[in-house]
C-alpha cells in the first residue's frame, strides 16, 4: 500500500459527531484498540462503501433505540496515507501509526491504521489522537457532498 495514497473514514452520528456538528478525534479511536477501518479511495467502489455504511448505520440505529432516526452517516474524512504514516506526538522518536492493507473477501478496498501503544505513557494515545484529528480534519466531507449523495439517504434525521 502506498503512502500517496488517500483513505475514506466513515464518521457516524452521534458518536462520531460533535454536538454542533462536525466530526470529533473520537471517530480515530478505534486506532488505539482493533484497528481504524478505512478504504483505499482509489480502489472502493460505491457498492462495498454502500455495503458498510448501510451495516454501521444499522447497528447505530439499533443501540440509538427510541432514538435511532438520530443516528447515520454525517460525513467522511478523507485521509492521506503518509499523514497516519508520519503522524506523532512531540515525544515520540518514531511515527506513532501504521497502515496496512487488510482486504477482506467482499471488500477489497479495506485498510486499516493502528496506533503503536505497547509501553504508552498515560495520556499519550489521547495526545497521538488529537495531534492526528487536527492534522485530518480540514479533510472533511459531508455525507451529501461525497460522492454524489451515495450515502445521503443513510444521514441522520433531524
Amino acid at each position: 500500500m502506498s503512502s500517496d495514497e488517500t483513505l475514506i473514514r466513515l464518521l457516524v452520528a452521534p458518536q462520531h459527531m460533535k454536538k454542533g456538528g462536525g466530526p470529533k478525534a473520537a471517530a480515530l479511536t478505534d486506532a488505539e484498540r482493533a484497528g481504524l477501518s478505512v478504504f483505499r479511495e482509489c480502489h472502493a467502489t460505491d457498492d462495498e462503501i454502500r455495503k458498510v455504511a448501510e451495516n454501521l448505520v444499522e447497528t447505530a440505529r439499533v443501540a440509538q433505540g427510541n432514538k435511532g432516526d438520530k443516528a447515520g452517516v454525517f460525513g467522511v474524512l478523507r485521509v492521506p496515507c503518509v499523514t497516519i504514516r508520519s503522524s506523532k506526538a512531540p515525544s515520540d522518536t518514531a511515527p506513532a501509526y501504521c497502515v496496512y492493507d487488510t482486504a477482506e473477501k467482499d471488500i477489497p478496498s479495506h485498510a486499516e491504521a493502528f496506533q503503536r501503544v505497547a509501553a504508552a505513557s498515560d495520556g499519550l494515545p489521547d495526545e497521538r489522537r488529537r495531534i492526528l484529528f487536527d492534522a485530518v480534519k480540514s479533510e472533511f466531507v459531508a455525507v451529501d457532498k461525497f460522492r454524489g449523495g451515495l450515502l445521503d439517504d443513510l444521514a441522520p434525521k433531524q
